[in-house]
This record gives structure tokens, sequence and C-alpha cells, in this order.
């Protein structure tokens, strides 16, 4: 007796939901492109001078910190270490004139106006040549590359399931 029973496989559609998330995939994984779109002056000028705003709060904050300890005579290793870095004395009256400097970086207009003058001058050349780039406008760059992977991603995938749910009704 010969008991042949082949099996054919039986081609299945894929079920809605997974037409779905696949649509959904395939939509954020076009938009991920995004992350190659040419970047404007504008915006990496605008970019670049958060993160120095960011920066120079978060030296302020440090420095306050410093500042704290010190009034209370207990200034840590590390703070000792950052104040070195910063070219900052062990006193309150230094570290009260380093934190105004930091403020009137990143709030007077001139000085702003001047930095941003500079982020605009040199984005051609950071452009062209990323190793010309300093820690703030390699943040820049990338925070702005990173935020249009990210927006890309979501909005194709919203289309990528909308348009899987246009398709379902159709059929």
């Amino acid at each position: 007796m010969n008991y042949d029973v082949s099996m054919t496989p039986i081609a299945k559609r894929p079920s809605e939901k997974s037409r779905r998330v696949g649509a959904t995939l395939m939509g954020g994984m076009l938009g991920m492109t995004c992350y190659y779109l040419p970047i404007s002056k504008d915006t990496f000028v605008n970019s670049a001078f958060r993160v120095t705003r960011k920066n120079a709060e978060k030296d302020i904050k440090t420095l306050t910190l410093a500042a704290e300890e010190i009034s209370k005579n207990k200034l840590s290793e590390e703070n000792r270490i950052i104040l070195k870095e910063m070219s900052v004395a062990e006193n309150l009256s230094a570290i009260s004139e380093k934190c105004k400097e930091l403020k009137e970086s990143i709030t007077d207009p001139d000085t702003v106006k001047n930095l941003k003058k500079s982020f605009a001058d040199n984005f051609k050349k950071y452009k062209k040549d990323a190793s010309l780039m300093d820690s703030v406008t390699s943040k820049a760059m990338s925070n702005i590359k990173w935020n249009g992977f990210k927006w890309g991603m979501g909005i194709g995938a919203v289309l990528g399931a909308a348009l899987s749910l246009i398709t379902a009704k159709e059929q």
C-alpha cells in the first residue's frame, strides 16, 4: 500500500491586523529616510544656539551647587575639578562672576546675535567637513538629523496605517 499524502500549502492571505502592522512598519521605515534630508542654515543656527544655551544653563547649575558647597565649607573633589576646568577660583565671588558671564552669554542681545552670526557664517564649512565642528555644532547637527528621523518615522507610520485601513475597506 502506498499512502501518498502530499500536502500542498494553502496560500493564506495575511490577516487584517498583520497587514496593518506591516504597512505601519513599512511606512515608518520609509519615513526614517528623513534623517538624510538637507539641513537649512536657520534650523542649524537655532539648534546650535539651543545647545549653547543648554550647556550654559548646565554650567550655571553646576557652579551654583559648587557655591553652596563652598558656603558650607564642604567642596567636593568633583566640584573642585569642575571649577579648575572652568578656570574659576574656589570662592563665591569668582563663581558669581562666572555665572553672570555665562548668563550674559545667552541673554545679551549683542552676544547672542554675534554667536548666531558665527554659526551662520561657518555653516557651509561645517556641512562640508564634519571634522571642523566643535562639540556644540556637532550636537546641533546630530539633534537635527535625529529629530528628522523620529518625525519621519512617526509620520510614515501614521500614513502607512491609514493606507492599510483605506485598502482594507476597499476589499
